[in-house]
């Protein structure tokens, strides 16, 4: 493989990296929104999350629309829009006017149209409304619950074209989940507030249960209320504790019975207790009750008085509400997980745990799909015997497992344990487990694993606790992916290292070997040039001229490579007191041949009694050599190239000015890119190799200066140069 091939791949592995992170990073950051939110900062949190979803799907507005269940009723909507578009509300948003557009999301299916002009016949009243407010792209997510949709997620692009990636539109759908999850909870909360009204109102106008045990006489009375709340006409049965207490939930009646016995012992005592009751018609309700014993005078028992109520659809709402914060707490918990690891066993083993402790059982295993072996590797496991993990080692991609689950895609749970094959058999029948979970990991639609937990025979799993395990699942195989993409990348970056310091090193070795030889000829160049050896004719002495000046172009492209091998790997350079003054004279002096040919004049202005600048005598001067060749190579012929030398407190100011092409401001943040340059194209006008500026300021960095560059095109260019002064007190001197 190429290295161009691979800097390819590991460039677009990093691109699919960072938008795993930015997705799991905004699912955590949106489930954080809703847990423990009180109902009058849900919609807060909605239009909060609404807006980090357009952000993250590059969207002009996002909405979230609520299709009201009662006739009558508007639809709920909330939305979100950049500042630059009308603050109006969705009057035309894809709904119940829609018929083409609702029939597809109610089968249910995902609309996304990159361009609304290309609508079908069928959907023309949609791309009508749609083109007059200007909306050209649109994505919307049906939300269902129970099976049926309930609403609907939506992002649109106005004034401009957009097309959603595929695996964005997937990763939405665990947004909607959260969604549907927090506003269930919404309305949980407001079914509660609900009741406790009703409650309010019916202990207002009476409609309270109340009795009474005259425990002289042992009569007992009953309201007609009471009767009613157990299912039955007034006098249609014999009241009586033991009628009460054979209707009780059996598991209720010890703690009644301690209750009772309590506040028939000790005076003043508060009677307070929540049971369950078999009504007449079989159905199960809870009552609360409150009483308290009346003694006279003597310490005698008189009167056991008090009120029933029925709280059955509070507490119900009550315990709703808890399994959604509890499913908004698993699904925030993998999201952090996920976004905090960088290992895969690491994961999958912290990823486990908080799945056990969700669902309440102590054994569990992960399986990754090993696609070389068509089959499912153990990765992590928990509450099982060395033993008993040599055994569950790997499960083959045609274990009888997968052939009894109905949907290998989908959670599946079952009580028929003994019905099972394969290498499972062995561990369910020695561990007499009860029950067996089935969580499938899932990654752009494929089944990358699988989680298989062992609960026991009491634990109870909804079919609500399923379906969230499947969206962990979800979140599950995105993670691996993007731990594999990691891992791949890690690959990839460590073998380009690998041929890039190859390629240095080679650089480094041919450099050498071409200025051995460069150096005699340019040596015997310049002695023949100056007539040592014998006079020269004009046109002799115009060809060596041409040979001594290209032997010097020569010389400083291997001197650039040589220095740029030295810079990268970081070698160690001398540093000492030098004069700076000189470091220009020689730099000027080294390129006068190539300034005399285009008539350029040099000009220095520098300070009389210049301090000492601390640095390397070889490298400044090939500093000032990089920006005076650009000068020069660029600026017209019979121009000038300034050089203007200033001195502060602590540092040497160097400032290079030329009136050449400049610089176009496009191109302004890459001059300092290593082989840039302006005009790269094989027909350019001016040569190079683009290392002058690359090094220029590799060199600035080595002496703790700073380069700066000015430039107008068609006007010049400046290079700014700042170098610390020798100082003794801090600079080593050898």
């Amino acid at each position: 493989m190429t290295v161009s091939k691979m800097a390819q791949k590991c460039h677009f592995a990093e691109n699919e990296l960072i938008s795993q992170l930015r997705f799991e990073n905004l699912v955590a950051e949106i489930s954080s929104n809703f847990i423990g939110k009180k109902l009058e900062h849900i919609d807060n949190a909605i239009e909060h999350s609404l807006k980090k979803m357009a952000d993250f799907a590059d969207a002009d507005r996002s909405y979230l629309i609520l299709l009201s269940l009662e006739p009558g009723e508007n639809d709920t909507v909330y939305q979100w829009h950049t500042n630059d578009r009308d603050n109006r509300k969705i009057y035309n948003y894809p709904g119940r006017d829609f018929p083409w557009w609702m029939e597809k999301m109610a089968s249910p299916e995902i609309v996304h149209i990159p361009d609304t002009s290309k609508l079908p016949p069928s959907a023309n009243k949609e791309k009508i409304v749609l083109q007059e407010e200007g909306i050209e792209s649109v994505l919307s997510i049906p939300l269902q619950s129970g099976g049926k949709m309930i609403g609907f997620l939506g992002f649109d692009t106005i004034g401009r074209k957009k097309q959603w990636p595929h695996n964005y539109v997937k990763l939405m759908r665990v947004i909607g989940d959260i969604f549907i999850d927090s506003i269930e909870r919404k309305k949980a909360e407001q079914s509660i507030l609900k009741h406790r009204e009703r409650l309010a109102r019916a202990q207002e106008i009476s409609h309270v249960g109340s009795w009474e045990v005259d425990l002289r006489t042992k009569k007992h009375f009953w309201s007609d209320e009471m009767y009613h709340l157990m299912g039955y006409s007034p006098g249609e049965i014999n009241i009586g504790r033991d009628h009460y207490y054979d209707r009780m939930h059996p598991e209720d009646r010890e703690t009644f019975t301690s209750c009772t016995e309590l506040a028939l012992s000790i005076p003043g005592y508060k009677f307070d207790i929540k049971t369950r009751f078999i009504k007449k018609n079989g159905s199960i309700c809870i009552l609360h009750s409150l009483g308290e014993v009346t003694w006279d005078s003597e310490g005698r028992q008189m009167l056991f008085q008090g009120t029933t109520q029925d709280i059955t659809e509070i507490s119900l709402a009550q315990e709703d509400l808890q399994r959604k914060n509890r499913n908004l707490v698993i699904l925030q918990s993998t999201a952090m997980i996920a976004a905090s690891s960088m290992e895969m066993k690491d994961f999958l083993r912290d990823i486990l745990k908080e799945i056990n402790s969700y669902v309440g059982c102590s054994a569990g295993s992960v399986y990754l799909f090993n696609s070389a072996e068509h089959r499912f590797d153990l990765c992590s496991s928990t509450g099982f015997r060395d033993k008993i993990i040599e055994k569950l080692d790997c499960l083959k991609e045609d274990d009888p497992l997968f052939k009894m689950v109905p949907d290998t895609k989908n959670t599946w749970i079952t009580g028929k344990v003994d019905e099972i094959e394969g290498c499972l058999k062995w561990i369910i029948d020695s561990e007499s487990i009860g029950k067996l979970v089935y969580i499938p990991i899932m990654a752009r639609e494929d089944l990358v694993g699988v989680i298989l937990l062992l609960p026991d025979q009491d634990t109870i799993i909804s079919k609500s606790d399923l379906n969230i395990l499947g969206n962990v699942g979800r979140q599950i195989g995105i993670t691996v992916e993007n731990i594999r993409l990691i891992n791949e990348t890690r690959k990839a970056y460590e073998e380009l290292k690998s041929l890039d310091r190859m390629k240095d090193e080679f650089v480094a070795n041919i450099t050498h070997e071409l200025k051995t030889p460069l150096i005699s000829i340019k040596g015997y160049s310049e002695v023949i040039y100056e007539g040592l050896l014998g006079e020269l004719e004009d046109k002799q002495k115009q060809c060596m001229k041409i040979i001594v000046s290209n032997s010097e172009r020569l010389e400083r492209l291997i001197e650039s490579l040589l220095n740029m091998n030295s810079l990268y790997f970081e070698k160690y350079h001398v540093l000492s007191p030098i004069y700076l003054k000189d470091v220009l004279d020689n730099a000027i002096t080294s390129l006068s041949m190539r300034s005399e040919e285009k008539g350029i004049s040099i000009i220095k202005a520098c300070p009389g009694d210049m301090h000492l600048v601390y640095g390397n005598c070889e490298f400044l001067k090939y500093l000032f050599v990089y920006i005076l060749d650009n000068a020069i190579k660029f600026s017209s012929k019979d121009s000038k190239v300034t050089i203007t030398v200033t001195e502060s407190e602590k540092e040497v100011h160097i400032s290079v000015t030329d009136h050449g092409i400049g610089i176009p401001g496009s191109c302004m943040d890459r001059i300092f890119d290593r082989f840039y340059q302006v005009d790269g194209s094989a027909t350019r006008i001016y040569g190079g190799n683009g290392l002058g500026l690359y090094l220029a300021k590799n060199i600035v960095e080595l002496h703790c200066g700073a380069i700066e560059v000015e430039s107008e095109e068609g006007v010049g260019t400046t290079v700014h140069i700042s170098l610390p002064l020798f100082n003794p007190d801090i600079h080593e001197t050898e």
